[in-house]
Order: structure tokens, then C-alpha cells, then sequence
């Protein structure tokens, strides 16, 4: 069976996503990308290129690949997806990139694909939750638990001994009511962060940046400028990943020469506990069992219903600028449970299996 990755988006930052499975091994050079073309993501050719990556471009459906006997992989709604699941000839499947509790996560356009990829308990139950899928789609193996196979590699571990804390904001979103980002024109959520970070002796502040941010609304970047420059003046040495973002003209880390260390995307950093926004980034440091902070907006969430969860985020949810110590969640066991039910395995033996192994079987289990 041939394999496809279908894109229709003019975000740099989703061909960042996009790569990074490349990159980590779940996604194959025999795997083609096939994108519509656009005068906005012509650099996605040079992208795609520098890793090798087979792809196939269109500018209009009269000339949209032949899909027979293939498997085409879905990263991100577009409304263009239903008029490539319209090709009968072929088996798709929706890849929740990155689970997550944002709205987005159970729109109803999921119902149009044949399979769709959820990393756990969490995940199913969200959707039958949200009325998308019922309890015949579950036990039709429409949905499919795949643990950490797409969820994204954290590169954090974590530690006691370390002063590091990292800081991962999520981008403003396509639309308002789905912007789940902490950063802001009054920099109140970073305020509150570096105040705990002050209180307990905590110096370094690790920095992740969504590849999005800026994209619908580019005054988010002058807001997180505003808050580097803020936590340097308080004493707190701050470390950025390199992202390919521009701000007035310049790469980001432009401004910060004197005062920064910059660290490559695949380091991997000691930290004792991170702050996220809700977003994927908080599953993947789930599976790295790090202690992390959650900052909750007044925004509609898919989060399930759980004791479980009640119980988990009333310790890491951050509202009203209160920020509780977290610690206890690595000796009580409550951080283990919440990761087992965000992150599951349709067969036990998929957590020994490598990236390539598990899209075998899920190849061969969608033919069947």
C-alpha cells in the first residue's frame, strides 16, 4: 500500500509539525506528501527537500494524484480533507497531531474519515463525549489508540537537582474563542510565572515557542518579546528553542545577543517542572512524567469527565495567579495514573515497538 500525507495550509508552522515526524522516525521517505500549492507556501518545496521528503503538489483538483491501493494520513482539518475522502479508492485515516483538550479537538469534520487516531482512554472518551462518535464507532475499531506514536517527542526529562524551568505557550489560534494562549498585551500569566520562579530560588527559564505564534495576529510576538525582556530584567536567565519566527524583520533572537543562550532543537533539557498552556505540549510532557503546571483560560475545553482528572488539575491548573506546589505528584502516584489514561496502546505490545513498527501494523489493520 502506497502512503500519503495530505496538507492544504499556508502556516510555516505546520510543515514545521509536519517534518518533525519525519524526523523522528514516524513517518518514512516512502511516505509522500502531497500539498496544494499556494504562492504563500512555496518555501514548503525547499523544506521538504532539505529532508528528503517526497512530495507532490497540485493547484487545482482536475490534477489530484490517483490514490488506488494507498493509505492517506491526515494532520490538521482543512476543508478541503472532504474532497480528498471523497477518493473511495483509498483508506483514511485523521491523526489527532499532538492530543489535546483544546476545543478544536472534536469538531464534527472528524466523523468524515474512515479511521481516526487517538494517543488514549482520554482521547475516545472525549469523542463520545462530544456526541462526534458513539459507542458502535468504538466497537467498529473506528478509533484507534495509539499511545505516543503521534503525539510529539518532548525534549525535556526531568530533574530534582536542576533550577530550570520550562515555559511552553501555545499560539493564539485560528479563531479568538480558540485561543488558549497564556502570552498577552499585560504579560499577567508571565508575571505570576516569574514571581514563582523567584520565590523558589528558580533561575533559568527554558522557553519553548509554538512554530505558529504570530500567525493570525503578529502582535503576540511583540508580547512575548516584552516578557523576555521583562524576566532578563529580574535577574532570570532565559534560554529559547531557535524557531524560524520573525519579529519587526529580524529572527526573534536578533534582540537578545548579549543576554541569551541559544540550544538546538535536539538537546535534550533537564528541568523539575514546566508550564504549558492547554495544548499538546501538556500530553507530551505527561509522557515524560514531568510535574507541569497548566495555565486555564475562560475558554470552552474538551477536557473529559473524571474524578481522576478533577482531582489533577485542582493541584496543576493555574487560575487567578495561584500556583500550587506540585511536587507530591511524583510520590503519590496520581501523575502515572493521569498519563496512563492520556496515553494508551490499542495492544500491549506497541510500547516496544519502534515508530516504523506500529505504522506497519496500523497499515495492515486498516487493509484488513
Amino acid at each position: 500500500m502506497k502512503k500519503y500525507i495530505y496538507i492544504d495550509t499556508k502556516i510555516k508552522g505546520a510543515i514545521t509539525q509536519l517534518i518533525s515526524y519525519y524526523k523522528s522516525g514516524v513517518f518514512t521517505p516512502d511516505c509522500t506528501v502531497i500539498f496544494k500549492l499556494y504562492r504563500e507556501n512555496k518555501t514548503f518545496l525547499a523544506d521538504l527537500r532539505k529532508y528528503h521528503i517526497n512530495y507532490i503538489t497540485f493547484s487545482n483538483y482536475s490534477n489530484f494524484p490517483k490514490l488506488e491501493k494507498s493509505i492517506v494520513f491526515y494532520l490538521f482539518n482543512a476543508q478541503s480533507n472532504c474532497r480528498v475522502v471523497a477518493h473511495r479508492e483509498a483508506k483514511h485515516i485523521f491523526v489527532t497531531h499532538g492530543e489535546s483538550n483544546k476545543l478544536p479537538s472534536v469538531k464534527p469534520i472528524l466523523r468524515i474519515y474512515d479511521y481516526v487516531i487517538v494517543a488514549g482512554k482520554a482521547g475516545v472518551d472525549r469523542l463520545l463525549e462530544s456526541g462526534i462518535f458513539s459507542n458502535c464507532d468504538i466497537e467498529n475499531g473506528k478509533l484507534i489508540q495509539m499511545g505516543n506514536t503521534f503525539i510529539g517527542n518532548a525534549k525535556y526529562i526531568y530533574s530534582s537537582n536542576t533550577k530550570s524551568i520550562l515555559y511552553a505557550p501555545t499560539w493564539e489560534g485560528g479563531l479568538e474563542v480558540e485561543n488558549y494562549t497564556s502570552i498577552s498585551r499585560d504579560g499577567k500569566n508571565f508575571f505570576v510565572l516569574i514571581s514563582y520562579m523567584k520565590e523558589n530560588n528558580l533561575d533559568d527559564l527554558v522557553i519553548q515557542i509554538h512554530p505558529n505564534l504570530g500567525h493570525r495576529d503578529p502582535r503576540y510576538l511583540y508580547y512575548l518579546y516584552q516578557s523576555i525582556r521583562y524576566a532578563i530584567d529580574e535577574g532570570i536567565t532565559v534560554r529559547v528553542r531557535e524557531v524560524n519566527l520573525k519579529f519587526i524583520g529580524k529572527p526573534l533572537h536578533y534582540y537578545f545577543k548579549s543576554n541569551k543562550m541559544y540550544i538546538s532543537q535536539d538537546d535534550t533539557i533537564p528541568i523539575k517542572e514546566a508550564f504549558c498552556d492547554i495544548s499538546a505540549m501538556e500530553t507530551q510532557l505527561l509522557d515524560r512524567e514531568i510535574p507541569t503546571h497548566v495555565f486555564f483560560k475562560d475558554r470552552p475545553i474538551a477536557l473529559p469527565s473524571s474524578p481522576l482528572l478533577d482531582e489533577y488539575y485542582r493541584n496543576v491548573a493555574v487560575n487567578n495567579a495561584l500556583i500550587q506546589d506540585i511536587s507530591s505528584l511524583l510520590t503519590n502516584g496520581i501523575l502515572k495514573e493521569v498519563k496512563a489514561y492520556y496515553i494508551a496502546y490499542e495492544d500491549t505490545l506497541f510500547e516496544n515497538m519502534d515508530y516504523k513498527e506500529r505504522i506497519t501494523w496500523l497499515s495492515e489493520r486498516v487493509c484488513r
